[in-house]
Parts: structure tokens; C-alpha cells; sequence
């Protein structure tokens, strides 16, 4: 008899004359089923976009699947938001002492504030896998931190450039910071639309629409978690 095997991420299958191929097909299957169930969900988009409209709204349908990691921010807090729910918000001296003693992944700078994941907070909710993680990045840090970890990426585009300046200004965005943000905005969505790694982009022209494509896609992504739902 001969058997020959390949191994990764403590993953075997072995070739032998005697096991049918649709056995070893399901198998593994099944291996990439549970092992995609694992990874953390990025999603991405421009400011404005409605990245924080569509995750909340998964978090209140699904709150027992679905989990957002707070990051930490140097930014001021906006009206509305609740601490350790939508951010954790800290001074410039505490993120850069958190930096240098490592604990920090994914660190951004946008619009001169920082912010970052709490590192070993993300790595034990991985391990437990109980629930769908979902962070809010930009590509920018992706390019950094894919290598790093496997994720798997949803893309938020707007229907167009005025669409994207309208919501800003509708968001309240202070008149000096739009140009800034449209700039910003225009050069990530150029890199997402490059990106050959994102797979799923939607356009946010209609909030439930937008919902409805990106709730099914990850039905797709992350079989396991909707099983008895």
C-alpha cells in the first residue's frame, strides 16, 4: 500500500488507492469550510460610505453571530457614540505607549489621529471562534496586516463621487476636513479597486439593498454560524 501525505496547519490527507476521491474532496471541503469560518471580516470603504450603518445593522439582526472589535482612537468622539462599543477613546501618549510595548495590530494614521487593534484581544477571539469577527480597516492598513493574518474582505463603494460628498456633509463633517476627506476617499477606493484579494464589492445606492447583497455574501462566507438560524 502505498500513502503519501500533505500537511498544513496540522491538516492531513493521505493519497491511497483505497480511500475514493469524493471522500477526500469532502474532507477537504469541509477542512476549508471550518478553517474560512475562522477568519475575521474586514470591511472596507471610503469614509462616508456606510461601513458603520451596515455593521451595526448586522449586529443587531445577528448579535449572537456577530462581533465588532472596538479599536482604539486618538480621535475625539462623535455624537452618538458609545465608548468601548464604537471605540475606545485614548490619548495620543497612551497609543504610543501601547505601541512600543507591542500591543497594538492593524495601526493606522487617518486625518492625523490614530488607530489600532487591542493585539492579543484579537488573536484569543480567533482562537475561541464562537462569533464572526468583523474590524473596520482601511486598505491601507490591509496592505500591512494581510500577511499577517488570513481575513476575508467585503468592499463598500459609493455610487459616485457627489454621492460620497453629500453623505459627508450630511454626516456633519466640519467644511475644512471634507476636501481632505474626499482626497483620502478617492485614492481608497482606487486601492480596493485594485486589490485582486477583494473578491466582493457592493455599492452602497440603497441602505437595505446594500444590506441585503452584503448579509447573503457572508451567509456564503460563514455557513457554520447561520446553520440553526
Amino acid at each position: 500500500m502505498s500513502m503519501s501525505y500533505i500537511k498544513k496547519n496540522e491538516f492531513i490527507i493521505f493519497n491511497d488507492d483505497e480511500i475514493n476521491i469524493i471522500q477526500i474532496l469532502n474532507v477537504l471541503i469541509t477542512y476549508l469550510k471550518d478553517n474560512n469560518n475562522k477568519k475575521p471580516l474586514i470591511i472596507l470603504g471610503p469614509s462616508g460610505v456606510g461601513k458603520d450603518t451596515i455593521i451595526n445593522m448586522l449586529l443587531k439582526k445577528y448579535p449572537k453571530i456577530f462581533y465588532k472589535l472596538p479599536s482604539f482612537t486618538t480621535r475625539q468622539k462623535r455624537k452618538g457614540e458609545k465608548e468601548g462599543i464604537d471605540y475606545f477613546f485614548i490619548t495620543k501618549e497612551e497609543f504610543n505607549a501601547m505601541k512600543e510595548e507591542n500591543k497594538l495590530f492593524g495601526v493606522k494614521e487617518y486625518n492625523d489621529n490614530y488607530y489600532a487593534s487591542n493585539k492579543s484581544k484579537l488573536k484569543e477571539l480567533i482562537n475561541k471562534g464562537d462569533k464572526i469577527i468583523i474590524l473596520n480597516y482601511n486598505i491601507e492598513t490591509v496592505y500591512e496586516v494581510k500577511d499577517e493574518l488570513d481575513f476575508n474582505f467585503i468592499a463598500i463603494l459609493p455610487p459616485c463621487e457627489d454621492e460620497l460628498r453629500n453623505r459627508l456633509i450630511i454626516r456633519g463633517t466640519k467644511p475644512e476636513d471634507i476636501e481632505k476627506r474626499m482626497d483620502n476617499s478617492l485614492k481608497e477606493m482606487k486601492l480596493i479597486n485594485e486589490a485582486n484579494y477583494i473578491h466582493f464589492r457592493v455599492v452602497n445606492d440603497e441602505i437595505n439593498e446594500c444590506f441585503t447583497k452584503i448579509e447573503n455574501h457572508i451567509k456564503d462566507l460563514y455557513p457554520n454560524y447561520f446553520r440553526d438560524v
